[in-house]
């Protein structure tokens, strides 16, 4: 199943969230104290990873501003509201266990409150459900039962009671059987339960889990024996696990070599795990080993056997304990082999990430988003944060405002009031706040700015719209399984033709990768001939003849029917100020020569004219573009500069 919507109501900071669409990798955005952590909060005690037994507590959790002890709290509102979609696969599996049409609406709506009962709104069907049965009992030719007079689980059990005791066969008693297993609960359908055991568990992990330096055994096992375990002595227990190994196991090698060759199995598999995506510090290898506690040190480490998971730095020929390592290496470490652990007991999950990264470099956050692209793609994430290094600007779109919104109110001509509305979630990425939109813009400015130092293949382009424009369509293309832009390329801005052979002179002895895309406009010719001899031959595209024009920009690659209604769209244009659907004749100019000419005599109340504002609505909105007239003659022209321009990769790489 996968989840569609979230509203959250009546839970700390959140009044009422309002409702917000919930996508593959969804990141809430926002300062802090701002409620993101009441969010994923709400949302993990909705069904918990591993059996959790943590629940909604009015005590803890009703908003302080509107809670009386003395009254009793309402199931309604619900404290989630939760919209979900069963999967086609989903879909199969329940019509094979209750029949073909059973549920008439893939549309699934769970709600839970302080009562703590999880409520499941499923459509279906109950004649078909009563068809599947009488099918699967071998009577759906019984004159009594089959037909079209009997529509409900309860007139089948009614049916069934008055069947002569003399005409009942052992169809009938399997029947009775099963109806009075499954569907005991009136008013309740065992497909209603069907459907709850496809809802995915969120796993909830936050900054404070993580893997401890140094565990003593016998407490380890002391805890484990008495279901008292930590959070972090189950991320020690998954540790070992990756290899195969639990603390009886290794305890219980009865030579050195079998006890080492464990230990070194844990080790190597570990260090291979964690360093497929820590880039930091490549000289690091990890080391688990088992010992006697010694009487000088702290307790419980000074008894019994102690595992110490230790830090091999290969560069300076010295180890050091797990716990001297920094925050962002054991967090980093920590998450990786927590899920690993999960994944494989539980793989229908749902992740919620509390601020993951916020000790990390901005290196290595990339390091996190490339680990989260990779690894997983099959989970639905969601997560919190205020740094933009943590937003993957080619998934902005997925990104949602969360606010802590105080509504001012003047009153007099000097006094303001402020009433607290509660956190608020924005279902687009947009916000009036400049500190909760601050890491969205500063994703985006790093996006257009970044340069080589980042990425050895490297497309440049002159302006940030071009970099805006190119993502897009690549983005769309491979929504359709087609060819976008490889992964590989880092896009960056020179800001004109002219600064290209100044940029090659100062990067290209580095083995760098280098490609063009650029404007062609009159009087150009030698500029562009002195950015294609510092290129190399084939290196430098030009938009005039992507475009099939004399002289051309991006936007002429886009074509004038496509932006023509970009342009339209995005500053709301209507009567006699709609730009017009086909090109002027005789006007040989790049479309936004023309256009810009045209907004000089727009009336007044229309914005004025500039090459990035409808790029960057584009960017912000899919459905905007892919409705456009001859969106998809601009999809194929940007999937063939695509496809030349991964040409230039190489396959192994």
């Amino acid at each position: 199943m996968k989840l569609e919507s979230v509203q959250i109501q009546r839970f700390r900071s959140i009044d009422d969230s309002t409702e917000f669409s919930v996508g593959d990798q969804t990141c809430l955005v926002g300062k802090n104290e701002s409620g993101k952590t009441a969010i994923l909060k709400a949302l993990y005690r909705l069904k918990p990873e591993g059996g959790s037994k943590e629940a909604y507590d009015a005590a803890e959790d009703h908003p302080k501003k509107s809670w009386v002890p003395s009254e009793p709290i309402s199931a309604d509102p619900p404290i989630v509201t939760s919209t979900w979609r069963l999967r086609d696969d989903d879909m199969r599996a329940l019509e094979e266990q209750f029949g073909k049409g059973a549920i008439t609406d893939s549309k699934v709506v769970i709600t839970k409150g302080y009562d703590n009962k999880s409520n499941i709104d499923v459509k279906t069907k109950q004649s078909v459900i009563v068809e599947h049965l009488l099918r699967s009992a071998g009577l759906s030719e019984d004159a009594e039962l089959s037909g079209n007079k009997i529509k409900t689980i309860e007139a089948l059990k009614t049916a069934l009671q008055g069947i002569e005791q003399t005409s009942i066969t052992e169809n009938h008693k399997l029947l009775t059987k099963t109806l009075a297993e499954d569907f005991k609960r009136a008013g309740s359908l065992p497909i209603v339960d069907a459907v709850w055991e496809l809802v995915p568990n969120f796993l909830y992990f936050n900054q404070y889990h993580q893997v401890d330096g140094q565990v003593s055994i016998n407490q380890l096992l002391e805890r484990t024996a008495s279901s008292s375990q930590t959070y972090n002595d189950r991320i020690f227990m998954a540790l070992l696990e990756l290899a195969g190994a639990t603390p009886e196991s290794i305890r219980g090698a009865t030579t050195f070599e079998e006890f080492n060759s464990k230990l070194r199995a844990v080790s190597n598999r570990i260090t291979d795990k964690i360093f497929d995506y820590w880039s930091q510090n490549r000289h690091l290898e990890v080391m688990i080993k088992f010992g006697q506690g010694l009487a000088n040190d702290p307790a419980p480490f000074n008894t019994g056997e102690v595992c110490r998971v230790r830090i091999d730095n290969k560069r300076h020929r010295a180890d050091t304990s797990f716990n001297d390592r920094s925050t962002g290496f054991v967090w980093f470490f920590s998450l990786l082999v927590w899920f690993d652990h999960v994944k494989r007991k539980n793989p229908n999950l749902i992740l919620l990430l509390d601020e993951p990264g916020l000790s990390l470099h901005a290196r290595a956050q990339a390091d996190l988003l490339r680990y989260f692209k990779k690894e997983l793609s099959n989970y639905q994430l969601i997560y919190t944060t205020h740094s933009p290094f943590m937003i993957d600007p080619d998934r902005i779109l997925d990104c949602r405002t969360v606010e802590d919104v105080v509504e001012r109110k003047k009153v007099g001509k000097n006094e303001v009031v402020e009433t607290p509305i509660g956190t608020k979630v924005g279902s687009k990425v947009l916000s009036t706040d400049e500190d909760t939109v601050s890491p969205l813009q500063r994703c985006l400015d790093y996006e257009i700015t970044q340069t080589l130092f980042i990425g050895r293949h490297t497309l440049l382009v002159e302006g940030p719209s071009d970099l805006l424009y190119l993502k897009w369509f690549s983005r769309q293309l491979e929504k359709s399984n087609r060819v976008g832009l490889d992964y590989r390329w880092t896009i960056c801005q020179v800001k004109g033709v002219d600064r290209i052979p100044g940029f090659i002179s100062l990067f290209k002895g580095n083995g760098l990768n280098i490609l063009a895309l650029v404007d062609v406009h009159d009087g150009d010719g030698q500029k562009i001939k002195k950015a294609q001899e510092s290129l190399g031959d084939g290196r430098l595209f030009q938009a005039s003849v992507l475009a099939s024009r004399k002289f051309a920009d991006i936007e002429d690659i886009l074509g004038w029917e496509f932006f023509a209604a970009l342009v339209n769209k995005a500053y709301h244009l209507s009567g006699s100020d709609l730009i017009a659907k086909k090109r002027p004749k005789g006007e040989d100019r790049p479309v936004v020569h023309i256009i810009e000419e045209r907004f000089c005599s727009m009336p007044s109340h229309v914005r004025e004219f500039n090459h990035y504002f409808q790029a960057e609505q584009l960017f912000q909105n899919d459905v905007l573009g892919e409705s456009l007239p001859g969106f998809k003659e601009a999809l194929g022209r940007f999937e063939e500069f695509f496809k030349s321009v991964n040409k230039f990769l190489e396959p192994s790489e």
